[in-house]
């Protein structure tokens, strides 16, 4: 397990392991025990057990006496309301437009919450993108980088909405992508936001956000003329 420009040993194991129940395991899936997680990142239990308190906290697990360590399912509302949500110019109008009042905030909320193993994974994800990675995978990691910067809120909500906005959008995110300027204006905005949330500046991360957003939203216009 590396550790990045002096990122805590235990935010590096929360990090990790909050990696591991978004992206590896699935709702009622249980988490391995404290004795294997410590052994096999060779970390001590206390370690594991501040990790596995710190996704509690977020509510990606449940933990109780006898039955271990459970990945938690999607709030039922929020399932409800990705599957009814139709693919209509109107529709899109609504999301774009939540998007712009929400992921704002999102940003700012971020930049005063951010645990060092939010940063972590942010972090992580810069560093997987760049202008020469293919549509799927630049929209891919788009994704990831807006929904972990929602978990960094501490708002479980926001990141459902923020989950549900994301497939709501998936052609206009993919339209954005499909160039190599569109990818590059991505990751550009992405790292402004970042350095904000790292420094703590919640209202240029706002501003960033915002800022992103009209950024798609321009570049698409234009493409699709």
């Amino acid at each position: 397990m590396a550790m990045r420009r002096g990122r805590t040993l235990s935010a590096a194991t929360a990090a990790h392991l909050e990696k591991m129940v978004t992206s590896e395991l699935c709702p009622g899936d249980r988490v391995p025990p404290e004795r294997v997680l410590a052994e096999n990142l060779e970390v001590s239990r206390t370690t594991i057990r501040e990790a596995l308190h710190e996704l509690e906290q977020r509510r990606l697990v449940s933990r109780a006496p006898g039955r271990g360590t459970v990945v938690l399912p999607r709030p039922v509302a929020a399932t409800a309301m990705l599957e009814t949500l139709t693919d209509d110019d109107a529709e899109q109008a609504n999301v774009a437009e939540l998007r712009m009042l929400i992921e704002p905030q999102v940003a700012s909320l971020a930049a005063e919450r951010a645990t060092e193993s939010d940063l972590l994974l942010l972090e992580e994800i810069l560093a997987s993108t760049h202008a020469g990675l293919n549509p799927a995978e630049s929209l891919r990691q788009d994704v990831a980088f807006h929904v972990q910067l929602a978990r960094a809120s501490g708002n479980p909500l926001l990141v459902s909405l923020c989950e549900l906005s994301s497939t709501w959008v998936h052609e206009v995110r993919a339209r954005s992508h499909a160039t190599r300027e569109g990818r590059r204006s991505s990751f550009n905005w992405h790292r402004t936001i970042y350095q904000a949330v790292e420094r703590g500046d919640p209202d240029p991360a706002r501003q960033a956000m915002a800022d992103h957003l009209a950024d798609v939203a321009r570049l698409v216009t234009r493409k699709t003329r």
